[in-house]
Parts: C-alpha cells; structure tokens; sequence
C-alpha cells in the first residue's frame, strides 16, 4: 500500500467559490480522508463563483466554527485560505484542495474561478494545491459521481508525480458515464469566450450577466476537447503570467541617450 493510500499525508485544507453548503466540498472532504484523518474545511458563507483572486480589503472577514474542524468565512475563496491558515489553523496544511466545483473550470474560465484562485492563494503561500470541478455538476449527489469514482486515484497519482513550486493542478471531471471515463491526460487551456449575455433587471439601469458566450469548436489537446473525448483533463497553471514570448520582443527604451543629445 503506497503512503498515499495509509493516510500519511498529514493536514489537508479545503475550501471552494460555491460555498460550505455546496455538494461538492462535501464529496471532496470525502475523498480527502481517503489520505488524512486530519481534515479541515474553511469555505464561503455564500456562494463566491466568479470571485476570482478577489481578497477584502478595508472590511472585516468573519470566520465562524460550524462543526469540528469546519468553518465558514464571510469572504472570498483567497480569503478562506489567508485567514484559515493564518487564524484558524495552528499550523499550515501539507495539502489544500479546493471544489469540487459546481461545473468545469476551463480555458478562460479559470481567469474568474473563485476554486482556481483559492488554490492558486495556497501555491503563493508555499503550500502544495489541487483545483477541482465537475463539469454539469448541481447539487445532486449523483452529478458527482466521476469524480467520486477517481477523485482518490487522481488525487493520488498527482502526488506521487509531485506539484512544482508555484504551480497548481487544475483538474476537470468529464459528465461521461463513469464507466467510460479512459482515465486522466495532460491538457492546455483551451480559447473560447465569445462575449457575455447581458440580462436586463426588472428595474432602470439594472442588469446581470448571463450565460457565457462560448465558441462551441475546441482545439485539439486542449482541455475542453479532451472532456469531451471522455478524459479527466490536468491543467498545471503557473503563477508566473508573464509573456515571455513578449518579453523577448521588447525593445529598450533609453531616455539618457536622448537627454545627452
């Protein structure tokens, strides 16, 4: 049996954007006791999907004990995972998991996804991170069952490869019928915004946003394509959005040579 499987990872944090009420942190606490008898969980008061890396600033944050070892936080997911480890924990986790998110988080979703930006808090903050969502998942428990099947095995082969510095796993589960799920496979962010739904409010001036506008063609490879070929996609994401590819390109811009002229 692998030290994975005997639960010797140590302390496991969990958090997501959808909120301590959510289905999916239910079966994510789940699948991480498969590793730890030492399971936390500081998640939104509310539901926080869209929040992005989004912290509050210049308000307080209140965080409550709802049951042994389960808290909920009146901020945003990064809040969770600042104030969790900084207020609640007496000493930092070995693992944070965040979701199971309710729907995918994929290609340029990511950039909003409050589950994304709570593991990606963690990585800053030198702790190993592993973001996971379901896609079509709702509050039926049977809507999880991909990633209540392989979550553990997934979970668990991520480990044993190991997490670089900085970097989080971003995991997607398929809606395919868990019996033909061809297992997991390495996947790029895949380019589909098209534009946003505008939905008018009842009142003057008052609007929402809609549905996403998505480009319905997929590239191959990318994580998008491989869920619907019946794969569970990994994303690793950097912290570094650096353009390299830019920065190479840019020329210098020397104000001295002008001023000696």
């Amino acid at each position: 049996m692998s030290a994975m499987a005997d639960k010797s990872i140590g302390r496991i944090l969990i958090s997501n954007d959808d909120g301590l009420d959510a289905t999916g942190i239910t079966v994510l606490r789940e699948i991480a006791s498969h590793f730890s008898d030492d399971v936390w969980v500081i998640a939104p008061s509310e539901n926080r999907s869209g929040a992005s890396r989004s912290i509050t600033l210049r308000r307080d944050v209140v965080i409550e004990e709802m049951d042994k070892k389960t808290y909920r936080c009146s901020g945003t997911p990064s809040d969770c995972i600042i104030f969790g480890m900084s207020q609640v924990l007496d000493f930092e986790p070995n693992l944070v998991l965040t979701g199971i998110n309710h729907g995918m988080n994929v290609a340029d979703d990511i950039l909003y996804s409050g589950t994304v930006a709570g593991a990606m808090e963690a990585s800053l903050l030198g702790v190993p991170a592993i973001a996971l969502s379901q896609r079509h998942g709702r509050d039926d428990p049977i809507d999880y069952a991909a990633s209540r099947i392989y979550g553990t095995k997934v979970i668990r082969h991520i480990l044993e490869m190991g997490i670089p510095r900085r970097t989080v796993m971003n995991v997607n589960f398929p809606k395919t019928n868990p019996n033909e799920i061809k297992g997991m496979k390495a996947a790029y962010l895949d380019q589909h915004k098209l534009g946003d739904v505008i939905v008018r409010g009842e009142l003057p001036n008052h609007f929402r946003l809609g549905p996403l506008h998505s480009d319905p063609k997929t590239s191959p490879g990318s994580d998008r394509a491989v869920l619907n070929d019946g794969w569970i996609s990994l994303t690793p994401l950097m912290m570094d959005v650096t353009s390299h590819q830019a920065l190479d390109q840019v020329t210098l811009l020397d104000f001295s040579v002008s001023k000696q002229n």
